[in-house]
């Protein structure tokens, strides 16, 4: 009888330590047939519609009006974390009305976005403009530095590997 309960209780565990790092209650809100693909082609034609993306800062602003950060999108693993090894899909803009530390959302970091579709802006890149979608952040998830994107995996007494993730 005790093995089930702890079957159980690990189970539910792993269930927890595997999920997503955006809450239940905003993925429900996502839309799953619409790709960052889309959105970026077409930003206008899905304002008000909630997304989750994934990417690494490239630059964080602060704003009379908040926060401005510029991501570099990447596809998302089960997780959420994005895979930087992959293709990226272009930029796109975060613009978030409270104050975020620069020195903590610096240039790498990577970062999940969960937020509303606010349209498209122009800003400079060098000596040309980029068309940016908007993103306006219901969460977000800053990954934690130095992980390697992996989490140990251990098996009875002391012996584990790392479990890419």
């Amino acid at each position: 009888m005790r093995w089930r309960w702890l079957i159980v209780l690990t189970s539910l565990l792993g269930c927890v330590a595997c999920g997503s790092v955006i809450s239940s209650q905003v993925r429900d809100l996502v839309d799953p047939r619409l790709s960052y693909a889309q959105i970026a082609a077409q930003p206008e034609a899905y304002v008000g519609k909630v997304v989750i993306v994934a990417g690494l800062i490239i630059e964080t602003v602060n704003t009379p009006e908040g926060t401005r950060l510029v991501l570099l999108q990447y596809p998302a693993d089960h997780r959420g974390r994005p895979q930087s090894a992959a293709s990226s899909g272009g930029r796109f803009l975060v613009l978030t009305p409270q104050y975020l530390e620069t020195a903590i959302y610096r240039p790498g970091r990577a970062l999940t976005v969960a937020g509303e579709v606010q349209g498209q802006r122009e800003l400079p890149v060098g000596e040309t403009f980029y068309r940016y979608p908007v993103l306006v952040p219901r969460e977000l998830y800053l990954w934690p530095e130095g992980d390697g994107g992996y989490l140990p995996f251990h098996i009875g007494f002391g012996f584990g590997f790392y479990k890419s993730l």
